[in-house]
């Protein structure tokens, strides 16, 4: 029997939340509306640092409930585990494309239709033609592709080899970039693929993807070697170790991604073993439950917000208008999605 595990929809809510905030300052930005990112202002957490926590926590899941069944059963339900991933993930984010475009009717090309519609949103953002209206969803199609490949290699490997493979590939891919660049600057010196090995390498992180997979099948077959970690001191500290180097912005100049993956790999492991640690309440269990519509839905509730809402003199009123208006209306639009479109699938997948 496969056990709940606290603390990953206050996750979820933190990271979704953040983003809705980072995605703001940077439309009033674009707009030529004051803003944080342009501000001294101190306290501001980078919203690709709460895509690095989501890709944790879905490498993290995702390979703690495949490590379960396998231990439980000796094999993966293949058509199980993909049947469940559509029906979680495609419903909503088919009605986002279809629902922001038929809103904003942006000039798209074929290329990004057909990228953002199959599962390569990440490509079209690495050649620069993404989804404009709700670019967000690059971070589905990693974690997509992630999805597609993930299970088959892990039923494929040895048990006692997984965690090789894994530390081999956070390196590698890690690493990657550099070598690419180095490669290009020797012998290439080609400015699109420069451009397309920054732009894809940035987001599309697979390495820390990779990272929370190494610490959910520590998590299912190690715990006893790894319970140091559970203590209140341990788990406490990275905790609040992790929370403030995020929320104060600190920046390394390589491999920031993947430390912050590091950090929350560790932090994710006291989270859902320490009894004491308890970091869920009502109100982030329910916005992390519908985390995954507060993430799809934000961008387009903010260029609605932002167009009709007239921008006057009194920049402290005019934010608070702002902020409500996207925040409530968001929350309102992914509760409703969660109640209705999303349970209707949800439903299908205990069938």
């Amino acid at each position: 029997m496969i056990q709940q595990l606290k603390g990953l929809n206050t996750l979820r809510a933190l990271a979704a939340l953040i983003v809705v905030w980072g995605h703001v300052e940077y439309l009033k930005q674009k707009a030529g509306i004051p803003n944080l990112i342009d501000s001294d202002f101190p306290i501001f957490p980078d919203g690709h640092i709460a895509v690095i926590l989501f890709f944790v926590l879905s490498g993290f899941l995702i390979t703690y409930l495949l490590s379960s069944e396998f231990n439980d059963s000796s094999t993966i339900n293949f058509k199980r585990f993909y049947r469940n991933r559509i029906l979680r993930i495609w419903p909503l984010y088919y009605l986002v494309l279809i629902v922001s475009y038929l809103l904003f009717q942006p000039q798209l090309s074929a290329q990004t239709h057909l990228l953002c519609f199959t599962i390569f949103p990440n490509l079209a953002d690495a050649w620069n033609i993404e989804w404009t209206v709700s670019p967000q969803v690059w971070s589905i199609g990693v974690e997509e592709q992630f999805y597609l490949v993930w299970p088959f290699v892990f039923y494929l490997l040895p048990n006692k080899k997984v965690l090789v493979f894994l530390s081999l590939f956070i390196v590698f891919y890690a690493l990657l970039p550099h070598l690419l660049g180095y490669l290009n600057v020797r012998f290439w010196n080609s400015q699109s693929l420069t451009s397309f090995t920054g732009n894809f390498f940035h987001n599309s992180k697979f390495s820390c993807i990779a990272i929370g997979a190494f610490f959910g099948f520590v998590y299912v077959n190690h715990k006893e070697k790894i319970s140091f970690l559970f203590s209140n001191l341990f788990s406490f500290s990275l905790l609040f170790l992790s929370l403030s180097l995020w929320l104060l912005r600190i920046e390394i100049p390589f491999f920031m991604d993947e430390l912050f993956a590091l950090l929350f790999g560790f932090t994710l492991l006291g989270i859902v073993e320490n009894k004491q640690l308890k970091i869920d309440t009502k109100w982030t269990h329910f916005l992390g439950e519908i985390s995954y519509g507060i993430y799809l839905f934000h961008w387009i509730v903010i260029l609605i917000v932002m167009k009709y809402l007239p921008v006057f003199n009194d920049k402290t009123h005019y934010n608070l208008a702002l902020y409500f208006f996207v925040f409530s209306g968001t929350i309102l639009l992914s509760w409703i999605s969660n109640r209705t479109l999303e349970r209707f699938f949800l439903k299908k997948k205990q069938n």
